[in-house]
């Protein structure tokens, strides 16, 4: 029997004395229980005896990732590793997750985000984790809906599950998640990496956005499901169901209600995006060449593209979200003016002002990869001035020395905690970057 009874004690390779509380949840590899250890509350997850066929290289890999440590907070990492011959399995330590995260399959379903731009948020989290994982030379290897636990007050983001992440050329057996897997791997042509990560996660942030698989429309309802067609769906003939040249695989009104009312709505790069992302060439593994027609969409590139989407999403004094793009500054609610006065341009768009957008150094410049959501700028709304057409801040949130020239030619400095006025006009230069309110 591999489960642990309640009140079980054990050692882990670190030597700490670990004693197992109640059980947290179950599923297919194995189950969470709640322990101390080190007098702390932690999280156990614990293997099913046959959920892992190479049990040694998975636990060497899993020692591993323990010593190296965590690359970044959002992930729910493996802090000690534990395996008992009287139980007849192993597990791994992590921290125990707050109870106001959610995980994702339920935001697919029923579960509401606060907000739009919470949505959003976790969106960017997520890519950003994996931006982070990715530069360190890991792959995840099981990108799937499961991985991901999410506040939906901010978009927060932890990302669990982190045993199988390993770096390049060492397997642990784990190809991943049905419907979750990239073509190639489907079809048997490669083990999990990178490129492999970046489908599933392209895959992931469509269902974030649609609420809908990218690749389920008319052509994957079959009467029956069977490996064959399955295969087919997601292996030798995937067709992402809003492909601009082919509408084999459309999603079907009265039943994919998520998608036909979602997509549409979004703004136009975003699509443009999804379609790349998820084009015949993008699917389509060479096997003598071992690449792509297209390449994946790597994060960086996310990133730009999701933070301008997360900063057009104005909310208006009616609750209603609106997605502002070319000058449309009207609620398509209420039929009110949305509180947007001017416009930040930067390096890579344009985006509208208004009280708590954060402009991102992504957003401002081809730095370092390290800083790219760190926040530069905040917009405010000055007290008692809702009658001034220009009643909007801007603040240095950066550790840098902005230089300033207003649209008559003065100039100033503006140091990291100061406000200017979000005026057009204004000029401001960062080291080799800048930006213009218009």
């Amino acid at each position: 029997m591999a489960e642990l009874p309640i009140g079980t004690e054990l050692k882990s390779d670190g030597f700490q004395k670990v004693k197992v509380i109640k059980e947290l949840g179950r599923g297919g590899q194995g189950v969470v229980y709640q322990v101390t250890m080190d007098g702390k509350t932690k999280a156990l997850k614990w293997y099913h005896e046959s959920a892992i066929k190479d049990k040694k290289s998975f636990y060497e890999n899993l020692k591993n990732n323990v010593k190296i440590g965590s690359p970044a907070s959002c992930f729910l990492w493996p802090q000690d590793s534990v395996v008992s011959k009287e139980y007849r399995s192993f597990g791994y330590i992590m921290d125990i997750r707050p109870a106001e995260y959610v995980g994702m399959p339920k935001f697919l379903l029923k579960q509401r985000f606060d907000s739009f731009q919470a949505r959003a948020n976790a969106m960017i989290n997520i890519v950003n984790g994996f931006r982070i994982l990715h530069n360190q030379g890991f792959s995840y290897q099981d990108l799937n809906d499961g991985n991901f636990f999410i506040n939906p007050h901010n978009g927060d983001v932890l990302i669990c599950d982190n045993d199988n992440v390993s770096y390049p050329g060492y397997s642990t057996g784990i190809l991943g998640k049905s419907r979750y897997m990239a073509p190639e791997i489907v079809l048997g042509h490669k083990m999990p990496d990178k490129a492999t990560d970046r489908f599933s996660l392209a895959l992931l942030l469509f269902e974030l956005a649609c609420k809908a698989h990218p690749l389920e429309g008319a052509g994957a309802t079959p009467p029956c499901m069977t490996p064959s067609i399955e295969k087919k769906i997601y292996g030798s003939n995937p067709v992402f169901i809003f492909d601009p040249t082919n509408a084999s695989n459309r999603p079907i009104r009265g039943v994919h209600v998520n998608p036909i009312r979602m997509w549409p709505q979004l703004p136009d790069y975003l699509r443009n995006a999804f379609e790349r992302a998820f084009s015949k060439d993008s699917m389509t593994y060479i096997p003598e060449t071992k690449s792509y027609a297209a390449a994946r969409i790597i994060e960086r590139e996310w990133l730009v593209i999701l933070t301008q989407f997360r900063n057009s999403i104005v909310p208006c004094s009616c609750k209603n979200e609106e997605f502002v793009s070319n000058g449309n500054f009207v609620c398509s609610s209420c039929g009110k003016r949305l509180p947007i006065v001017s416009s930040i341009k930067t390096l890579r768009h344009t985006i509208p002002v208004y009280p708590g957008v954060n402009l991102m150094r992504i957003e401002i410049e081809n730095g370092s990869d390290d800083q790219a959501i760190t926040p530069i700028a905040e917009v405010l709304e000055a007290p008692g001035k809702k009658n001034d057409p220009f009643a909007f801040g801007v603040k240095n949130v950066s550790k840098d020395i902005w230089r300033c020239t207003t649209s008559t030619g003065q100039q100033r400095n503006l140091h990291p905690g100061e406000v200017m006025p979000a005026k057009p006009g204004i000029k401001v230069a960062i080291d080799k970057s800048q930006f213009e309110i218009i």
